[in-house]
């Protein structure tokens, strides 16, 4: 209330302030929407068909900042709900695998909420012109979530299929041939199950094929040169040079050429056996020889070749065959001197 003069008279005037707060929210709010609250903030539905939906509200003071948390919020909210969903495949899956050999869990892939959310869209925004609350409506196809699934998977089979490709490969590391050719028909199965349209791969499906194709090949040429029988020839005390050896494999091998020498370094029987069955023979036959130096009556060395012939069955570990132990003698006064490769010519004309 206050008193003021007009023309000579007294009045008495009242003065009404606007308050202060109004005028504050009315200047912050600008961008308060002109259409009255719509039903997704009234009453939230997340039953929006084809669609998940979250939905997120923010009342910071700046524009900006409240726009973006709203966003954030109503990500969150839509993720979790995907989640539910997935956690739900998801220990289907794990069941599934539980039941399955552990080839079967190569062609199976779990997936999070995060790693499907491409192609989120913002439906509606809203905001409260006399709060400046700002609400935001976010969606996201169902379709486009099972699209980033499907292309998950087949990222993991391809991926599954390049290791078990690698495998399948390196002898060094499995050197059995069947453990290898094992590893092929993994690969060959996820291949068949990769959809390579979901996969912009630079290299493409024909590449992958004529890889798992050339793999196959190496296999069966591998497994087609080794012969029926392999053989080895068990040099215990080393005093055998390689070239006799050499000519025992000859003499074995004129009178049977199912027979196929192996080149590995093999030295115990156990070992022998495993190189072969590795390489993908059946049988194996192996020459065991043992040398033994004496002095004769005279003074001289007497050098004695023991050479025993042994025939495994490979797939059942067992001695087909077990040759009397044939022996022959040479004559030196030195070790040079010793011939043994005369000996190992007669010990093999026995064991023919």
């Amino acid at each position: 209330m206050k008193i003021i003069l007009i023309g000579g008279t007294w009045f008495i005037a009242v003065l009404f302030a606007t308050p202060v707060s109004s005028m504050s929210l009315f200047s912050s709010c600008d961008d308060g929407s002109s259409e009255p609250r719509p039903d997704w903030v009234s009453k939230p539905d997340y039953n929006l068909s084809g669609y998940y939906v979250g939905i997120g509200s923010s009342e910071k003071s700046a524009k900006v900042e409240r726009q973006k948390e709203a966003e954030m919020i109503a990500k969150r909210d839509l993720v979790e709900h995907i989640e539910v969903t997935i956690k739900a495949e998801n220990e289907q899956s794990i069941r599934v695998l539980n039941q399955k050999i552990q080839n079967d869990a190569q062609s199976k892939v779990t997936v999070t909420a995060e790693e499907v959310l491409r192609g989120l869209e913002i439906r509606s925004r809203w905001v409260d012109k006399d709060t400046c609350a700002q609400y935001t409506l976010m969606v996201i196809s169902k379709k486009a979530v099972e699209q980033t699934k499907r292309e998950k998977a087949m990222k993991s089979h391809l991926e599954n299929f390049k290791g078990l490709l690698a495998e399948a490969a390196n002898r060094n590391k499995n050197p059995d041939v069947n453990d290898r050719r094992k590893y092929l028909e993994d690969a060959q199965e996820l291949f068949s199950e990769t959809n390579f349209t979901l996969l912009p791969e630079e290299n493409g499906k024909a590449f992958y094929e004529k890889q798992l194709n050339e793999a196959i090949a190496s296999i069966n040429k591998e497994t087609s040169q080794a012969k029926g029988m392999a053989l080895f020839v068990l040099n215990k005390d080393h005093n055998l040079k390689d070239a006799v050896i050499g000519k025992m494999v000859d003499q074995l091998r004129s009178t049977d050429q199912s027979t196929d020498r192996l080149m590995e370094k093999c030295d115990q029987e156990l070992a022998c056996i495993k190189t072969a069955k590795e390489r993908g023979f059946s049988k194996l036959t192996i020459l065991i020889a043992d040398c033994q130096v004496g002095i004769s009556q005279m003074g001289s060395l007497k050098g004695k070749l023991t050479v025993t012939k042994k025939i495994y069955d490979l797939d059942s570990r067992k001695i087909l065959d077990e040759s009397h132990a044939m022996s022959a003698e040479v004559i030196g006064w030195s070790n040079e001197e010793l011939d043994w490769s005369a000996a190992a010519e007669k010990v093999m004309q026995g064991l023919k």
